[in-house]
């Protein structure tokens, strides 16, 4: 399915507008034109058919690969992120870097509240499109860190869809929650630092 992902740029600003096209207040456009996709890589060439992939830390990537000739035997190799690149999870089975100056970043800064986003306005996309939208959270050295609970706010308003105690959350953007204003959140359970790193993809339909 990856091969169907590509990174919408979401910017760190809360006037940002997250569609088609992505315009942030520095005029940048962005639009299906000109897609950037970041799907981790099969390195080894005896297994290049890529299967699926998720975070293994915030820079490395585990992914699971197969040989075209001998399908469904499945190796899993690490893929690195590049410099000023962090990974998401973008749905259950695909994961990919995301650069740090369009992902959404934060931290709970040792509060043991809710902690969110920056938020986004989301636009509908092109109707051949879906968007997805990922969290990943971890802790200060890199590693993933399980959190009491990841959900989203639109507007003012928390999502009455969430997850609870893991380290990842996936989840496809409503049609009936577009124009809405998009804030990723967390609540840590503790007050352990916790660094949040989430985005939106299209899933072309």
């Amino acid at each position: 399915m990856f091969a169907q992902l590509y990174i919408i740029y979401i910017f760190f600003l809360v006037s940002a507008v997250v569609g088609i096209p992505v315009v942030n207040l520095q005029n940048q456009t962005f639009s299906t034109d000109g897609f950037v996709s970041a799907r981790p890589k099969c390195t080894d060439p005896k297994n290049a058919k890529y299967k699926s992939s998720i975070c293994a830390t915030r820079k490395t990537v585990r992914v699971s690969c197969e040989s075209f000739d001998h399908p469904g035997t499945a190796v899993d190799t690490n893929f690195s992120c590049g410099d000023g690149e962090s990974c998401v999870d973008i749905d259950s089975n695909d994961s990919f870097c995301a650069d740090d100056k369009s992902a959404q970043l934060w931290d709970n800064d040792h509060k043991k509240a809710y902690a969110c986003s920056a938020p986004v306005l989301l636009v509908p996309p092109h109707k051949s499109f879906q968007l997805a939208a990922g969290i990943t959270t971890y802790s200060t050295n890199g590693n993933l860190i399980q959190v009491a609970e990841l959900t989203a706010k639109y507007d003012d308003h928390f999502s009455n869809e969430y997850v609870i105690d893991t380290n990842r959350y996936t989840f496809p953007i409503k049609q009936e929650d577009y124009s809405k204003k998009l804030s990723f959140c967390f609540h840590p359970g503790s007050f352990e630092e916790v660094q949040a790193v989430a985005s939106l993809a299209y899933v072309l339909m």
